[in-house]
């Protein structure tokens, strides 16, 4: 089964979580938040799950007691229902503040994920932060990533690392070779394909981050 952008993104998040959670890297614990929050908009964990819908009063306990340190996304998505948020807004309140964020990273990213179904290899240099994306695409022989890929307004920066890449935007297509760059707005109807028989590989630089809407 082929997965959305939005289920994409939000893959992307909980992998990236996940692998900040065990990497040491800092960041406030998700029950802090979460009890932090009830007290700013003065509901009760009650009132929560009730306008969550299906959130159990001792699975919100559990979470805010620090007993649940990685909920499921399905319970972050809830969370935030009942927060009034979205869960990118939930996530994102628990990252540091972006000009607090010092990471020294290497080729292999800060996170990577994989996408069989697309034959993607997502390799992210930066921290799932909302002002900036830094990283890498691989996809895998003759395979192509679904139009508007990257979902809204902003510019796109792509340079071909390894191989090659049929970039379509509009009505415009564009042979790319290593070394050659793409520069576009996001919001223009845009495809990326890989023609060869082997993997290539793009640079990929957009702000804010894409992962993040």
């Amino acid at each position: 089964m082929k997965r959305s952008p939005g289920s994409l993104y939000s893959e992307l998040a909980k992998r990236a979580r996940a692998q900040r959670s065990t990497s040491g890297q800092s960041y406030t614990p998700i029950g802090k938040i979460v009890l932090s929050l009830r007290h700013e908009k003065k509901i009760s964990a009650v009132q929560v799950c009730q306008k969550a819908g299906d959130l159990d009063a001792r699975t919100l306990a559990a979470i805010e007691k620090g007993r649940i340190h990685n909920p499921t996304l399905k319970t972050l998505r809830s969370l935030a229902r009942g927060l009034g948020l979205g869960v990118h807004e939930l996530l994102m309140k628990t990252e540091k503040r972006t000009e607090e964020v010092l990471f020294k990273g290497s080729q292999k990213g800060f996170f990577q994920a994989d996408f069989t179904q697309w034959g993607l290899r997502v390799v992210s240099f930066t921290p799932l932060v909302r002002d900036f994306f830094v990283g890498k695409f691989l996809l895998g022989p003759k395979k192509s990533l679904p139009e508007s890929f990257l979902k809204r307004a902003m510019p796109v920066y792509t340079s071909i690392l390894i191989g090659r890449f049929e970039i379509s935007v509009e009505k415009e297509s564009y042979i790319l070779q290593e070394g050659e760059i793409l520069f576009f707005n996001g919001n223009l109807r845009h495809k990326f394909y890989n023609p060869l028989h082997k993997e290539s590989t793009l640079l990929m630089v957009t702000a804010p981050s894409f992962l993040l809407t």
